[in-house]
């Protein structure tokens, strides 16, 4: 449990539930915010670690969860895989927005190492603003259901706002 083991280690119940590590019980006892999930870090522009995200492994729940917005964090603004994207968006003069973090690792695994993702948020005019530091030409790859297709659709406003070349990549019917 990792709330346990940050006590034992010297942090303190208050900068556990501080930072969204942990949560009170019913019991009144610390208990793990992430517990049963997959964690992914969340790092800001900089490299520097801002928050977490997590998908459930087994069991009910929300499938994905994210770390709550806090000083560091604002899941507006913040892009996840930025950090490790914005050089080759550079080079390559194009970025790519899906959903999710494993989206991202399955985009780098087939070579597209220009790709971020909302963290459980939908895309804004920060994220957008954001993204045209460094390209104006953004191609949106939600999922093909009819939630990420018809998000995407609402992206087009940003075309002239922006001035931005925007894209909606075609992808299969039901895939994820």
């Amino acid at each position: 449990e990792l709330s346990l083991k940050l006590q034992n280690s010297g942090h303190s119940r208050e900068d556990l539930l501080a930072v969204g590590l942990s949560l009170v019980n019913r019991h009144n006892r610390l208990q793990d915010y992430f517990r049963g999930r997959l964690m992914f870090p969340i790092f800001d522009k900089r490299d520097r670690p801002v928050a977490f995200g997590a998908r459930l492994l087994d069991g009910e729940g929300p499938k994905y969860i994210n770390s709550k917005d806090s000083a560091i964090y604002h899941k507006s603004r913040i892009l996840y895989g930025l950090n490790w994207a914005r050089s080759e968006i550079v080079s390559k003069d194009i970025a790519v927005v899906c959903e999710g973090y494993t989206d991202v690792m399955a985009f780098g695994l087939s070579g597209i190492g220009y790709s971020v993702a909302t963290c459980g948020t939908a895309l804004t005019d920060e994220h957008i603003q954001e993204l045209t530091r460094f390209t104006r030409n953004i191609v949106i790859a939600y999922d093909a259901d009819a939630a990420g297709q018809a998000a995407a659709a609402r992206f087009a406003q940003w075309e002239e706002s922006f001035d931005i070349t925007l894209t909606v990549a075609a992808l299969p019917a039901g895939a994820d």
